[in-house]
């Protein structure tokens, strides 16, 4: 069984391989617009998971509530989600893959998966501040999933 404090730590570890992996793929690239997009990405993936290590705090620090932290979620759930999901990317070697529309559906698909886990996290949570801010989140992934899109139009 995983607590949503089990749970919210797995976010910040999605979040922290989504920024170390950007800012790879920005380090291999030469186009000076991939790079600055990709450095954007990975400071708002290292924002997000600031974001998801506060709540998690602040849920550890108030276990005696009544709240989200008491949900659990069954491990096997958990296990096969993360297995049908791309949520690490830290062992993909960006440097065989030359086709930069192939690294775009990677990210994509990464950034689609994770929506997907936080759409899954916000059914667990009933504050109605916390909620507010995770959709933002949400709104942010798929803002980057359109930024995305605009790297393969440039050179």
């Amino acid at each position: 069984m995983f607590s949503i404090s089990e749970i919210i730590a797995l976010a910040v570890e999605i979040e922290k391989n989504a920024e170390e992996t950007y800012r790879r793929a920005m380090d291999q690239s030469r186009n000076p617009e991939v790079k600055a997009l990709l450095l954007w990405m990975a400071n708002e993936e290292k924002d997000h998971a600031t974001w998801f290590n506060t709540l998690k705090d602040e849920i550890d620090k108030h276990q005696d509530l009544p709240s989200d932290k008491t949900m659990e979620m069954d491990g096997d759930f958990i296990g096969d989600l993360m297995e049908k999901q791309s949520f690490f990317l830290g062992d993909t070697d960006l440097t065989i893959i030359k086709d930069k529309n192939k690294l775009n559906e990677i990210f994509i698909e990464f950034e689609n998966d994770t929506i997907l886990f936080y759409e899954m996290i916000k059914t667990f949570i009933t504050h109605a501040p916390t909620i507010k801010h995770l959709e933002k989140i949400i709104e942010e992934e798929n803002t980057h999933i359109k930024q995305l899109d605009k790297i393969s139009h440039l050179d």
